[in-house]
């Protein structure tokens, strides 16, 4: 086999760069289209802290060059199993060097960055600076089980304690599409189109991997645990796949510790499954193997890897934890106009983790909204309520979705029963119920409104009130109103108080209600900013009112303005830029 350019280069830099005090090169061979150069790493010049990788004073070790060198990093393999188990290797005997390389590996860096990136994976191993929960995968051998078309398994927060020993329990699963099944909750009965499989909670890691087959795994529990413990692990497969259909498949759960982590979260979770026409040939295989060296009989049928996507709280963080918006996590939020602020503003709130969102719209879905609102061409005709609902409870299962069709005044008429009121009506009647119940002290919960301009829906005008009866929301967009008159670079802004001078836009001929220009990506900016900003606020506690514009606006005005109001309706003046919060609100016109 011939080696490609690239290889041949890299081999020549091997070369080229060794050093019998560092690096030597021993010898190279082709294997298929790879190139593998072994060589000899002198590790005296490291210094070992206890914990550390524990090494010979010469290592050897197969630098492995593919095809797709330098657009792929070198591997890097060892011939033994002596750092088994250890952070950042994998299935025993390959090094990781790099946790993500497509941001880590530069292929203009060469062999040189190469070694470089080896030299240190060495220098922090030996002196124990390895963190084991960077370690990718490291209870499983260090590497990603998953087989192409096998679906993904959901496991939420079902498992309960997995205590600390090797134990055997039956679970419920319910699949919930093609590509996806969930893991019920521990002692949860089995729906009708659900099913029974097999946990397995392991009382040691698999340093090399889960393996290929049912009985790699049931020779890794009989080598850390007894022969009893083995064939309880085959009965209960056996047992879960007589009431599985014909067609169906059994599932196997497996939970290996890390033993380098404390706690729940210690465990790494992976999964596999079999057609259950196969288990019976599966279990008589491995009932004939003893041993990992023993061979796997020719007939022996592979198990197929389901990804477990594992979102318990005790092993997973919210991507959104340090933004303002993780604000609204667990909240219950009453949004007021489902259009379109108030449609990209809904699917915000569920993905920022809100606990409870009601849907306050007098609407109906037709076919202009979808230009910049959030529904389908099979929403048109339904509610808005009823279309935005479906939709926020396909992005998140933990959700409460209430649907409220009738006018958003009708909330002050009682006590509302959440921790804020987001108003993307831009309706004025709504407006003045606001202020009237505010004033009165009828409504002591935090209001936040949003509008945008008419004109290019680029400008964004933003209050949060804070439930104080003198920093209501019109008193908030009257210090607004006062800061724009009084600076000329802020003149667009009239816009929000002048709609006049600003055309409307008439979408259909006849006695069409007017609505203001803009597109999905002007909406979908506005509403973002707006959402982080009065999360900003909120988690401030802050009463205050923004003006902000997309990047995308025409109008040449400070990206950013807020102006913060004392309790009792005072503006405070004009921030420095540093200090500058967030923007806010638009005209009096529906969407």
């Amino acid at each position: 086999m011939m080696l490609s350019g690239a290889q041949t280069t890299a081999l020549d830099d091997l070369r080229r760069l060794s050093s019998s005090e560092s690096v030597v090169v021993v010898g190279d061979t082709v294997l298929d289209a790879d190139l593998v150069v072994r060589v000899s790493l002198n590790t005296t010049a490291f210094e070992y802290v206890e914990g550390g990788l524990q090494v010979e004073t010469r290592e050897q070790l197969f630098i492995v060059v593919t095809p797709g060198f330098p657009w792929v990093p070198p591997q890097v393999h060892v011939a033994h199993h002596r750092w088994a188990g250890f952070p950042h290797v994998l299935q025993g005997s390959r090094l990781c060097l790099y946790l993500d390389p497509a941001t880590e590996w530069n292929p203009l860096s060469g062999v040189a960055g190469f070694l470089g990136r080896l030299w240190d994976w060495f220098a922090d191993a030996i002196a124990n600076r390895f963190d084991p929960t960077t370690a990718l995968y490291q209870p499983v051998g260090g590497v990603f089980h998953r087989t192409e078309g096998a679906p993904t398994v959901v496991v939420t927060n079902g498992l309960g304690d997995l205590g600390t020993g090797f134990r055997i329990a039956s679970v419920a699963l319910r699949p919930r599409t093609e590509h996806r099944v969930d893991l019920l909750a521990e002692g949860e009965d089995v729906p009708a189109d659900g099913f029974r499989g097999v946990l397995v909670v392991l009382s040691d890691g698999l340093p090399y991997g889960g393996g290929l087959y049912l009985s790699d795994l049931a020779v890794a529990i009989r080598g850390q645990d007894s022969r009893k413990q083995r064939k309880q692990f085959l009965t209960a497969i056996a047992k879960a796949a007589r009431g599985l259909p014909t067609d169906g498949h059994l599932h196997v759960l497996i939970a290996v510790p890390n033993r380098h982590l404390a706690g729940q979260a210690q465990f790494h979770l992976i999964g596999w499954r079999l057609p259950r026409s196969a288990v019976a040939k599966a279990v008589e295989a491995t009932s004939r193997r003893h041993q990992p060296e023993s061979p796997h009989h020719e007939d022996e049928p592979r198990v197929q890897w389901t990804y477990v996507d594992d979102v318990r709280t005790a092993v997973t963080t919210r991507r959104d934890r340090q933004r303002p918006v993780n604000w609204f996590e667990g909240k219950t939020v009453e949004l007021w106009g489902c259009g379109a602020l108030g449609s990209w503003i809904a699917e915000f709130l569920v993905r920022a983790g809100v606990a409870t969102i009601i849907l306050r719209d007098i609407g109906y879905v037709t076919a202009g909204l979808l230009v910049r609102q959030n529904f389908t061409e099979l929403d048109l005709g339904r509610r808005k309520v009823d279309a935005l609902a479906d939709r926020l409870r396909a992005i998140s299962d933990h959700v409460i979705v209430v649907e409220r069709p009738g006018l958003a005044q009708a909330a002050l008429q009682s006590a509302v029963d959440a921790d804020v009121i987001i108003d993307c009506t831009v309706n004025t009647g709504v407006a003045v119920a606001i202020d009237e119940a505010q004033a009165s002290g009828k409504l002591p919960i935090p209001v936040v409104q949003v509008a945008t301009d008419n004109d290019s829906a680029t400008l964004g005008i933003l209050t949060v009130s804070t439930g104080s009866p003198a920093a209501t929301t019109n008193a908030i967009d009257k210090a607004l109103r006062e800061t724009v008159a009084n600076e000329s670079t802020l003149s667009p802004y009239l816009a929000f108080w002048n709609r006049d001078s600003h055309p409307s836009l008439i979408p259909t001929l006849g006695c069409s209600v007017p609505t203001f220009h803009g597109a999905a990506t002007d909406a979908g900016a506005i509403a973002a900013q707006a959402g982080s900003l009065a999360a900003t606020a909120l988690g401030r506690g802050v009463a205050a009112g923004y003006l902000f514009a997309a990047a995308q606006s025409p109008h040449a005005v400070p990206r950013l303005v807020a102006v913060p109001v004392d309790s009792d309706g005072t503006d405070r003046g004009m921030p420095s830029a540093s200090d500058a919060p967030p923007r806010h609100r638009a005209s009096r016109l529906v969407d």
